[in-house]
């Protein structure tokens, strides 16, 4: 991606990516974005695609467009709405509805040595997963629970969304974590339950249970839903399955651990 406006290079710096991708063919494009009559003119591979009037709607329509890219490299898989941790040799899907804190809690499980490979959407296939390359993205009403990482966060690029919200990009390198993504199995799977306010814990629940709860979060493609539930029923079939109700972030890293440990 590249830019000859200088404010518009600010503006993307947003949709900041650079993970280490294990054995994935990339798709090479080339996106560019000029100053043009006082607008952006969008160029992909050299060709327009689009107009808008400002950074914001320049960074919806990338945001928008990369995400297209992704979808269309994987036509038949399903898209969970989860994170994706590696813990030494173990794989952690961690899957809750918006609001759950789940970005947090994956923040505060990179602070103690896990590594993320994604915190967003995470296909799902019959021979495994693999996390949609993408940054963090942390509200800044969410720095008050990431006190030793808020000074980081708030240094990274940002963008305010059409209600005032400022949020920050965060990649995981940037806590001087490794950023690796590689298709691959799943050991735990925790579906995430809030509880704000009150102590975290953790029980097995039947893998029945964990799938109906990933369907809840999954975007299955109409090319093959049939697919999609499979691919969720292998997933569960072969993962331990928790629920966390996540209260504070010490406890709850206290219950991941415990889970993993016993998992070994």
């Amino acid at each position: 991606m590249r830019t000859d406006a200088p404010d518009a290079f600010e503006a993307i710096r947003y949709l900041e990516c650079t993970p280490d991708i294990v054995a994935q063919q990339s798709l090479d494009t080339l996106i560019s974005v000029e100053a043009y009559r006082g607008r952006y003119r969008i160029l992909e591979d050299g060709k327009t695609i689009e107009e808008v009037v400002d950074t914001r709607s320049l960074i919806d329509f990338i945001h928008a467009r990369l995400f297209s890219y992704a979808l269309r490299e994987r036509p038949r898989s399903g898209i969970v709405h989860a994170a994706l941790l590696r813990q030494q040799d173990q794989r952690i899907l961690i899957a809750g509805s918006r609001g759950a804190g789940k970005t947090t809690l994956t923040l505060r499980l990179v602070q103690s040595g896990y590594e993320m490979e994604g915190d967003e959407h995470v296909f799902i296939e019959a021979d495994g997963v693999i996390a949609r390359p993408r940054a963090c993205r942390v509200k800044a009403t969410s720095l008050p629970l990431l006190p030793e990482l808020a000074p980081i966060i708030a240094a990274a690029p940002s963008y305010q969304d059409v209600h005032g919200r400022r949020i920050f990009n965060l990649q995981p390198t940037a806590i001087g974590s490794p950023w690796r993504i590689e298709k691959g199995g799943v050991d735990c799977i925790i579906i995430l339950s809030p509880n704000h306010g009150g102590y975290s814990s953790i029980r097995p629940i039947p893998p029945m249970m964990a799938a109906q709860a990933l369907l809840s979060e999954i975007g299955m493609r109409d090319l093959d839903r049939g697919a999609s539930i499979g691919a969720v029923a292998a997933l569960v079939g072969r993962a331990s399955t928790f629920d966390l109700s996540l209260g504070d972030h010490q406890s709850a890293l206290t219950c991941i651990a415990r889970v993993l440990n016993h998992a070994r």
